[in-house]
């Protein structure tokens, strides 16, 4: 928590942790090159953990609440908050395991000096198996309000745009049925959804698309890194965070060095992930974090 000459900063973090797994008894490296040991989890869950160390030296604060996707289970975010130094910043877990045939959940972390949790939900896709949405209305301190928080991890485009664009709709009527009964309830609640989309910003019914905005703005000025996630060549902003109006919030994309490599294919910088096909390539994920910096007088 930030707090200067009375201003009053909030912290929001969002990051796809590319299949962060536990590590399996009885796995080998022979039989699968992509086996998670723990050498190799440690390696990742540390990197993890200097990010958002790296925040406060970056921005003055710690994230309040973190939403993560790609996380296999809660023991994985029990090592990563309670075996590193993590465990000084006294931060809790909302998680529950979804059905995704990949075993891959979102989860959201907290930091109990400053957030209160009122309400939690999981929003379900009953037509097919994906990620739940995780809803969190929680108090803030730090703001000294109610906010209400998604966190999205929608599903891929495996199969092709046309065959995989109805199950993001589904995902989406979900969470704008879930938004549109909050605002008529209350149409100044402080709302906001965060996620990895798999698709790139769009407008949004309810909600003000923030990061459309922001990869606008880094377009126009021609920025290195335009995006969270780099495919062929081309930076995708599928990281996104989306509020109502009654929230006055600007987002960014965290390009920490430790975050990154040289693109030797396509020039530039890209991601530098943990695996890359079958090879351990030692770093945190194959997506970029996000930040949501959200300032009240």
């Amino acid at each position: 928590m930030e707090k200067l000459a009375g201003l009053v900063t909030f912290l929001v973090m969002f990051w796809n942790l590319e299949n962060f797994f536990y590590p399996q008894k009885g796995e080998n490296l022979q039989e699968n090159p992509k086996t998670v040991t723990w050498k190799r989890f440690r390696a990742k869950r540390d990197l993890i953990s200097k990010t958002i160390i790296a925040v406060k030296d970056n921005e003055g604060a710690y994230p309040s609440i973190i939403g993560l996707c790609e996380v296999e289970n809660l023991k994985t975010l029990k090592n990563l908050l309670y075996d590193t130094p993590l465990s000084r910043l006294n931060y809790g877990i909302i998680h529950k395991d979804s059905p995704d045939s990949r075993g891959i959940d979102v989860a959201l972390l907290y930091r109990r000096e400053e957030i209160k949790i009122l309400d939690t939900a999981f929003l379900r896709i009953r037509s097919f198996k994906t990620r739940d949405i995780l809803y969190a209305k929680l108090y803030s301190q730090v703001i000294n309000d109610t906010v209400h928080i998604y966190v999205n991890h929608w599903p891929s485009k495996l199969g092709g745009e046309k065959k995989s664009a109805p199950k993001r709709q589904e995902a989406a009527l979900l969470l704008n049925g879930h938004v549109d009964s909050i605002q008529a309830s209350n149409p100044q609640a402080k709302i906001i959804a965060m996620g990895d989309f798999n698709d790139n910003p769009f407008p949004h019914q309810s909600l003000e698309n923030l990061s459309l905005r922001l990869k606008d703005s880094l377009k126009r000025n021609h920025a290195a890194i335009s995006g969270t996630h780099k495919y062929k060549g081309k930076w995708e902003m599928l990281d996104q965070f989306l509020s109502s109006k009654t929230v006055k919030a600007k987002v960014q994309v965290l390009t920490f060095p430790h975050l990154l490599q040289t693109d030797k294919k396509y020039l530039g910088a890209k991601t530098k992930r943990t695996f890359t096909g079958p090879r351990f390539t030692a770093g945190a994920s194959d997506h970029l974090p996000i930040l949501l910096r959200i300032t009240s007088f």
